[in-house]
């Protein structure tokens, strides 16, 4: 190929880079720029080694060298790489599973589907689903005119519920998932323990008539925790149905190649159950904001998580 040709074929990835290293790029989109980084080294090889001209190569060794120092700034490296994962790697490694993520989803609302009409029906079942002291604490926690509703939780109650909610966040979602490594039943267990548990209590709380307190409660922190708690059930069965059905290969490949798929879906579910805890700790108990408030910002919520993972179904596409 002729030198020509070949700047008028690859120009257009070292005039993106370009601009990815100025910060110059206005694009939305996300850029791959470790994939980029490759794919100009490679052309600066085949330049080298085609004895182009000093020029072209110079441009090239010094594209690359930028891109590099770019890259590897150890005070911004951590939080891009962050930052990529959330935008691109955590969407769509939730698609890469979206057979047990829609799985899971289906059984989880589903029974909670199931709990929340046979409790609103027959009322007495909820104690079938839920101890006494349990559904004890919830009546006094959601009553409007229990003492917790009186005033305004002071700031350092709020740091401190904030660790208790990461804490018992991150503990469900990681039975759920180690639930997972035993053939899927683990995980499956808690799935549906959960399912029922969320259910019987909505309708539970709906039948004594605090529905205003506790939907304007759970509906924004619960975008996050819900779906992290579904992702972590999703994957840890994707790593038990690898055990139960390894296909071609033997069940040692068929776990790690799970397992490698099911990771990025884990850690994501968990940086979701800390920004759960954050709303929860932080907005969701706030008495000062009207219920209209939560609500909208709830349903939002609830957009912005369906939208976020659409797009790794478009990430995958690319």
């Amino acid at each position: 190929m002729k030198q020509t040709q070949f700047i008028n074929a690859r120009k257009a990835d070292w005039q993106l880079l370009e601009r990815e290293i100025e910060g110059s790029d206005k694009n939305t989109d996300f850029i791959d720029l470790p994939a980029l980084l490759r794919a100009v080294t490679h052309d600066l090889a085949i330049s080298k080694s085609r004895s182009y001209s000093p020029d072209l190569v110079n441009k090239l060794n010094t594209l690359v060298t930028s891109a590099q120092a770019k890259m590897y700034q150890p005070k911004h490296k951590v939080w891009y790489e962050l930052l990529r994962f959330m935008r691109v790697g955590f969407p769509l490694s939730v698609f890469q599973l979206k057979r047990a993520v829609i799985i899971n989803h289906f059984l989880f609302y589903g029974l909670a589907l199931v709990a929340y009409l046979l409790t609103i029906y027959k009322p007495e079942l909820i104690y079938q689903f839920v101890d006494n002291f349990q559904v004890s604490n919830i009546e006094s926690m959601y009553n409007p005119e229990s003492k917790y509703r009186l005033k305004e939780r002071a700031s350092s109650g709020d740091f401190a519920m904030f660790g208790f909610y990461i804490f018992n966040n991150i503990k469900l979602a990681f039975q759920t998932f180690v639930g997972g490594l035993v053939l899927g039943v683990g995980a499956l267990f808690f799935l549906i323990f959960n399912g029922f548990f969320f259910g019987a209590i909505s309708a539970h709380i709906v039948n004594i008539g605090y529905q205003s307190t506790f939907f304007s409660f759970v509906i924004t922190h619960g975008s996050f925790e819900l779906t992290a708690i579904v992702l972590s059930a999703a994957a840890g069965t994707h790593i038990g149905y690898s055990l139960l059905n390894p296909g071609r290969l033997s069940r040692s490949i068929a776990v790690k190649q799970a397992a490698k798929r099911a990771f990025p879906v884990m850690f994501g579910a968990f940086i979701f159950l800390i920004i759960a805890a954050f709303i929860e700790a932080f907005w969701s108990s706030s008495l000062w904001l009207p219920n209209s408030v939560k609500y909208t910002v709830g349903a939002c919520c609830w957009i912005f998580i369906a939208i976020y993972f659409y797009r790794g179904h478009k990430h995958a596409a690319r």
